[in-house]
């Protein structure tokens, strides 16, 4: 497995080694007096996450020490991004040290907590407090680190105290969003036409008991199992295939080393090797880690083929589907918490995954966290229909589906028919779906078998005539909240301003 040289062992790791020890603590910690370090008294739904950071920073040298250096490592915004027409970065406005970050970073945590995205058309302020967080670790290695679980002074050793936190938090976050008190904005969101609410088996706000479960709504199914209002093109064509889910979708970018330490990168063109890194900004991600723990006979067969990014956005179907009809032959969530997936944060350029232009997972996105972040594994095996007179009569490759939870993505759940040997058919069958944040499907295509040197799958987008390509966009702000900054919405809200008076 590929991971950074200087990245320490992750066994020790108190959430994989004693998972239920780290549960006892966190509700031990709520029976503990609040100190100096604890400037909250409100209840909050993510108190016991809170109090595990509180008493961390208390008790743990390391610990603050890994925010004073994280502080000072700060950078300075990316041209063209401004809070509150100031260019610095926002974590250190205000503050002196590491102490001051700490308590900056816990009262982020406690707004977070009940923040409930809002929508106006084709805009969501889902993603700024998201972004805000981001600036932490923006070209930062010490501070994404530290939210990955190692010791930005002592890179050798890990340091769990922040990635524990990230995963509790995420736990209560989901807790507070499976809840009644979440339900008060879904009415606003189904009252927007941009949601496409008819779509749904449930179309009235009454009806959805949280915001969990509107952002895993349903959608209207037919009796023969299909989707009326996602017709699968083709469907009776075994060579076609189809997107998992509403998403925007870019060519990954393939970064191959030329000698040791020297990679050349383009568009992904050229095929895929096992060892092979999608993207080299921070951490390399390889094919082999990407799959995880499948196993070795299953992930020889992505050498020398192709791949594509699908990313979901906050307002669209959280459910993801199988792109091609065959049968599972490998499934899996690597949990945060692991050695495989150590978190759901850490992108250190934020403006590469979320640029200025909307193009979220362009060509050229950084996609190296993505080996340490949630995830699922499914691998089917596709069967199709070769040339007529042509031999084998059929030809067959491999898909994988990798599912991929984004920051405040606690949860990716595995839909029942996720089995191996389970038949699956494309844009039908329910791989499963994600809870609240951002969300990632990657897709990885081997080459034909029995041809190594011939890819399955072109790495380009080809779509038909009368499918869709695109969304016609809205021209009306999402609400500002605490993070967002003076680009882009606040931006456009001026510009909107001016063309009402």
């Amino acid at each position: 497995m590929v991971r950074p040289a200087d990245a320490p062992c992750r066994q020790n790791s108190l959430s994989r080694r004693n998972p239920w020890k780290l549960a006892v603590i966190v509700l031990l910690l709520a029976c503990v007096p609040h100190t100096i370090w604890a400037e909250d008294n409100e209840p909050s739904p993510c108190r016991g996450s809170l109090d595990f950071l509180t008493a961390a920073y208390r008790d743990d040298p390391a610990t603050r020490a890994a925010f004073q250096l994280t502080f000072e490592r700060l950078k300075p915004l990316p041209p063209g991004y401004t809070y509150h027409g100031s260019t610095d970065n926002p974590w250190r406005k205000g503050n002196q040290n590491g102490e001051d970050l700490y308590l900056a970073v816990k009262r982020f945590y406690s707004q977070v907590c009940t923040l409930l995205p809002q929508i106006v058309g084709t805009n969501d302020n889902a993603l700024d407090s998201i972004q805000y967080f981001a600036w932490l670790y923006y070209h930062n290695q010490a501070g994404r680190r530290m939210v990955e679980g190692i010791d930005p002074n002592d890179p050798t050793k890990p340091l769990d105290t922040v990635r524990d936190f990230l995963i509790l938090f995420n736990a209560d976050y989901k807790g507070y969003m499976d809840s009644p008190e979440s339900q008060k904005v879904v009415a606003e969101w189904i009252a927007d036409p941009r949601l496409e609410i008819q779509d749904y088996v449930k179309t009235r706000a009454d009806e959805y008991r949280s915001w969990n479960e509107l952002f895993a709504r349903n959608l209207k199914q037919a009796p023969d199992g299909t989707y009326p209002s996602r017709p699968v093109t083709m469907p009776d064509r075994d060579y076609v295939i189809v997107s998992p889910t509403d998403c925007i979708m870019n060519p990954l970018v393939q970064v191959l080393e030329t000698s040791p330490g020297v990679y050349h990168r383009r568009l992904i063109d050229n095929p895929l090797q096992k060892d092979t890194v999608l993207d080299v900004k921070g951490i390399p991600i390889s094919v082999d880690d990407m799959l995880a723990g499948a196993p070795e006979s299953l992930k020889k067969k992505f050498n020398g083929g192709s791949g594509l990014a699908c990313v979901l956005m906050p307002n669209t179907y959280h459910h993801f589907h199988s792109p091609v009809d065959g049968v599972i032959q490998y499934h899996e969530i690597v949990e945060a918490g692991t050695e495989d997936a150590w978190g759901t944060f850490g992108d250190d350029d934020w403006p590469n995954w979320v640029p200025l232009d909307g193009n979220v997972g362009r060509p050229g996105t950084d996609f190296s966290q993505f080996q340490g972040f949630q995830r699922g594994v499914i691998i089917v095996e596709v069967t199709y229909k070769n040339l007529p007179g042509k031999k084998p009569d059929m030809l067959k490759g491999y898909v994988a589906s990798i599912p991929v939870g984004l920051d405040t993505v606690g949860s990716l759940v595995f839909s029942p028919q996720v089995e191996n040997g389970h038949t699956v058919t494309k844009g039908v069958t329910p791989f499963g779906n994600f809870f609240f944040g951002g969300s990632l499907n990657i897709l990885l295509f081997s080459t034909i078998e029995g041809l190594e040197d011939v890819q399955m799958v072109s790495p380009a987008v080809q779509t038909r005539m009368g499918n869709q390509i695109g969304i016609l966009n809205t021209p009306y702000p999402a609400p500002a909240t605490p993070w967002t900054p003076n680009t882009g919405r606040m931006r456009d809200r001026k510009v909107i301003q001016r063309h009402h008076h």
